[in-house]
């Protein structure tokens, strides 16, 4: 009897390895199955996969080319090569933000949703704020200086952002201004401008944000310098 038992756990170790792998490769060919699945849904936006889509049945060419932020883009911003080119959902999500694609209420009562990444394009929204002009940089007293910059996605719901200016006293910055800029289209993109006069001599610096809507996270800029002299 223990020469049986034997002889069937050495026959059960042989195999066992065997097995694992077998097992191994299975558990691999599903995941690639998958993830070719999710690569390749919906690959332009009059296609149609596995029952999702087309993006068109939804947002008709006409509708989708009348919009104010569509005209104001070139072509190519959607279309890869020309007009007879249908758009893909990256190109979409480059603008608009691949996770408020997803958590759009229509688009997770029709399912386009289930592929997480918006097809290939990455699931964290893109959304971002910067000041990328000031002018000018060297200010006198009670001049003005301007602020400008920009928002992305440029379908934010956001109406407004809010400002800060601070100015450095020793080794500390101390807030002396703050305020809300009206957010608005301009020039195929979301911009925003505020204007600030530093009634002191030194170096001041100031930011931006915003309030991303999807998740309610608050989104701000770095900060950029100016100086007042007198």
């Amino acid at each position: 009897m223990h020469r049986e038992i034997t002889h069937t756990s050495r026959r059960m170790r042989r195999y066992y390895p065997v097995a694992v792998l077998l097992i191994l490769l299975a558990a691999l060919a599903l995941s690639a199955s998958l993830v070719t699945t999710n690569a390749n849904a919906l690959p332009t936006f009059t296609n149609a996969v596995g029952g999702i889509g087309p993006c068109d049945s939804c947002h008709g060419k006409d509708a989708t080319h009348a919009k104010p932020a569509h005209v104001a883009l070139a072509c190519t911003k959607c279309h890869l090569t020309d007009t007879a080119t249908p758009p893909t959902p990256p190109a979409c999500a480059s603008c608009h933000g691949a996770s408020t694609i997803l958590a759009s209420a229509t688009h997770v009562a029709t399912k386009c949703n289930t592929t997480p990444g918006c097809h290939g394009v990455p699931a964290a929204d893109p959304a971002t704020i910067a000041i990328d002009t000031v002018a000018p940089k060297v200010v006198k007293l009670r001049k003005t200086v301007t602020l400008s910059g920009g928002v992305t996605p440029i379908d934010t719901a956001a109406e407004s952002v809010g400002w800060a200016v601070q100015l450095k006293k020793g080794s500390k910055w101390v807030q002396v201004k703050a305020g809300n800029a009206t957010l608005g289209f301009l020039g195929g993109a979301m911009r925003f401008a505020f204007t600030y006069k530093p009634t002191k001599v030194g170096s001041y610096r100031a930011n931006a944000y915003f309030f991303n809507l999807i998740g309610g996270s608050k989104i701000t800029s770095k900060w950029v310098l100016f100086k007042a002299i007198k």
